[in-house]
């Protein structure tokens, strides 16, 4: 009877653990699809984006890196961050960045002294990128998740992967791309936890994560059409309800974008000609003919990410007008997205989220409301890229007629095993391009090198190009053993790219200005050189050739400048060069009328008055000499250049006492120059043994700390 009655029990007692077997094996697969999907994008990411840990600085990163004062100060400076502007360069300011600027802060804290800097602030980036990316794909599972997370994720792969992110991970400066990136979809996922809880603390946190978006980019303002559109495809949010949260989330816009330049100071931000030229069109019609030319030739770079370029700008995209055919390809084809997203629009149909998602992403960089820095870029891509991995994945199932509403995974093998191996198709040249794209971007003159190629017709280009070549120049020649010979390729190639710039807008002044200096201060500098090295040796028939090369090459550079100051007659560089140049050439009262225009323009500028006063030392006026180095210690207390200056006027008028206490001074100052050494011969011979020691100490320090500087600024152009 035992036996019967198990064998009656055992059937009972086995279907209850199955059934919850089976319904914990179900959960668990749900669970780990996902998680796997989340290993293969982080995989993928780390593949595609590693070697951006090899980088060094590039193109605009000194707005982050240590040069800006207030970021070097590591956490003591983000008060002062939080009440600065971006940057200030050349007379213009550039906006509100607090967050990145104070992201850079704290990364500098722990690593300022450290050799291994860019590599972690590149680790950083990839991470933050990482960190984005995932949530991203946990926004598009809440978004999508009435169709298979196949969609969702195919659509992360192809938009991580696309090579046109390459500009905004591989550069430093677009951190604040990635924050706004990040801080985006943190408030897409809050305001949508909102809707579906109508727990107003995730209001409350979405509306903060938009405020952090927009101090780190003000461009993060195109998502404030983004939430309310997301929140009427996926939340079925009442309109009512739906238009108050859309007020809502303008009145913290304009808090958070307006209110930091209640207290910060005024500033302006002219775009010139060269950054965009639609700057001087006054046509609105161009505008908009040329707008949309802009438009489709985005769709294109979206398709065919390649070449890409670091600048654009004057003139490599042209202004053209509605006789253009372009225009006409691309307006009709907006006008055809425009209809089926409206056509969509009640049904709410994905097809038409993302065509809408597209479209306003992408509508601040058409130079339609205002122009754009640079006219076009690569990284203004960034988020309408999005939309195009959808669509793309979208048309795959499409052609393959998988059902996306297909929730259970039960998506034909055959299918889906083609899908995935069109996407891996697609990713091995993405990946391919990426990787190298990446290596490109390693430093500036890597980067300037391989685009210029292609960027011809680009006036900035150019100009960076050209003036990077001759910052290598000049680090070469800062060597012990000159490299002149080595470098005279280097030099040609910037004069080249120079009469380019020019070439394409003839008012280009710093072209001008700065082919002058090449011709001034290397050719004719080192001509001179030479000169005095062969009239040492009595090589006189060489001493005179290399005089008369110098003064060829003296005499290019003056019109050069010349040319400079006709076009803008308030350039104080190129007064200053012009000064510099009859300076080289010892006629002394040329150099002080030029250096006297320079500071008429202004009057702090402490290296041109030193200039000056050197100038009125070697024409023996002596008490005017004296005098600039006075106005020099009340203009910046802290300067060294008068207590250098002095020091060498008395030790030349053979009062070696009294340039001692000046070289002194100067050490206190933290003066680069190595005036230590003559302090150690000086108290070595009067037999002041600790005094030498101390100033050896000083000099071995301030060695060390200027070779540390050297190899940063090495390591910036290889």
């Amino acid at each position: 009877m035992s036996k019967h009655k198990n064998k009656r029990k055992a059937p009972a007692r086995s279907k209850e653990p199955v059934a919850k077997n089976n319904t914990l094996k179900n959960a668990l697969g749900a669970v780990s699809i996902d998680n796997w999907f989340r290993i293969i994008i982080l995989a993928l990411t780390f593949f595609f984006y590693y070697n951006t840990a090899f980088n060094y600085y590039s193109l605009d990163d000194h707005y982050i890196d240590t040069s800006n004062e207030a970021i070097a100060k590591g956490i003591s400076g983000i008060p002062e961050i939080f009440t600065s502007l971006y940057a200030e360069e050349s007379g213009m300011a550039y906006g509100y960045r607090a967050l990145v600027r104070t992201s850079y802060a704290l990364e500098y804290q722990f690593t300022l002294n450290s050799p291994y800097r860019p590599y972690i602030s590149h680790i950083i980036n990839v991470i933050l990128y990482m960190l984005g990316l995932l949530l991203m794909y946990n926004v598009l599972r809440r978004l999508f998740r009435n169709y298979t997370p196949w969609f969702s994720f195919l659509a992360t792969v192809l938009f991580l992967a696309h090579p046109l992110h390459t500009e905004v991970v591989a550069s430093l400066k677009n951190r604040d791309i990635i924050l706004v990136f990040i801080f985006s979809f943190l408030s897409i996922q809050q305001f949508l936890k909102w809707a579906d809880y109508n727990k107003n603390r995730h209001l409350y946190l979405g509306l903060l994560c938009f405020a952090l978006a927009l101090i780190s980019k003000e461009t993060a303002i195109a998502q404030l059409a983004v939430f309310p559109l997301v929140l009427y495809f996926y939340s079925g949010m009442p309109l009512k309800k739906l238009g108050q949260f859309t007020l809502i989330a303008f009145v913290v816009a304009i808090v958070a974008a307006v209110g930091p330049f209640l207290f910060l100071p005024e500033f302006s931000r002219h775009m010139r000609m060269l950054e965009n030229p639609l700057v001087n069109e006054p046509n609105w019609f161009i505008h908009l003919s040329t707008a949309f030319y802009i438009l489709g030739w985005y769709l294109i770079l979206l398709l065919k990410p390649y070449p890409m370029s670091f600048y654009y700008g004057y003139d490599t995209i042209p202004v053209v007008g509605w006789n253009n055919i372009w225009v006409w390809i691309s307006l009709l084809l907006y006008l055809f997205f425009v209809f089926v997203a409206l056509k969509g629009l009640k049904k709410k149909t994905l097809i038409s989220f993302v065509i809408l998602y597209f479209i306003i992403t992408i509508s601040p960089y058409a130079n339609i409301v205002k122009p754009v820095p640079g006219i076009v870029a690569d990284r203004f891509m960034f988020f309408p890229s999005l939309s195009f991995s959808m669509a793309l994945v979208l048309l795959l199932f499409y052609l393959f007629k998988i059902d996306l509403q297909n929730t259970q995974a039960k998506i034909p093998v055959k299918k889906l095993l083609f899908v995935n191996l069109l996407v891996v198709l697609i990713l091995i040249p993405y990946g391919k391009i990426d990787i190298y794209r990446n290596h490109i971007w390693r430093t500036k003159y890597s980067l300037y090198r391989e685009d210029i190629n292609h960027l011809q017709n680009s006036v900035k280009a150019n100009d960076l190009f050209a003036t990077e070549c001759v910052s290598v120049v000049n680090r070469e020649l800062a060597k012990p053993v000159n490299p002149y010979k080595f470098v005279r390729s280097l030099l040609d190639t910037a004069v080249v790219h120079y009469r380019m710039a020019v070439k394409i807008l003839p008012d280009h002044y710093s072209s001008w200005n700065n082919m002058g200096a090449i011709y001034s201060k290397i050719h004719g500098n080192q001509a001179l050189i030479r000169y005095r090295s062969y009239a040492k040796r009595h090589e006189m028939d060489k001493a005179k050739k290399e005089l008369e090369n110098s003064k060829r090459y003296f005499d290019t550079a003056r019109m050069y400048f010349s040319k400079a100051i006709s076009i803008k007659p308030d350039f104080a560089s190129a007064y200053y060069n012009m000064g510099y140049s009859w300076e080289l050439q010892s006629v002394y009262d040329s150099a002080i009328r030029y250096y006297k225009i320079v500071l008429g323009f202004d009057t702090t500028n402490t290296q041109v008055r030193s200039r000056l006063a050197n100038a009125y030392f070697r024409n023996n006026r002596l008490d005017s000499a004296f005098y600039q180095n006075a106005i020099i210690k009340k203009i910046d207390p802290e300067s060294d250049y008068p207590y250098i200056n002095l020091g060498n006027y008395y030790y030349i008028l053979g009062d070696t006492a009294r340039a001692i206490r000046e070289y002194e001074m100067a050490v206190k100052k933290n003066t680069d120059k190595p005036v230590e050494k003559l302090l150690i011969e000086y108290y070595r011979k009067k037999g002041d043994e600790k005094l030498a020691k101390y100033y050896e100490n000083e000099l071995y320090d301030k060695e060390k700390r200027l070779k540390s500087n050297r190899n940063a600024k090495q390591d910036w152009g290889r």
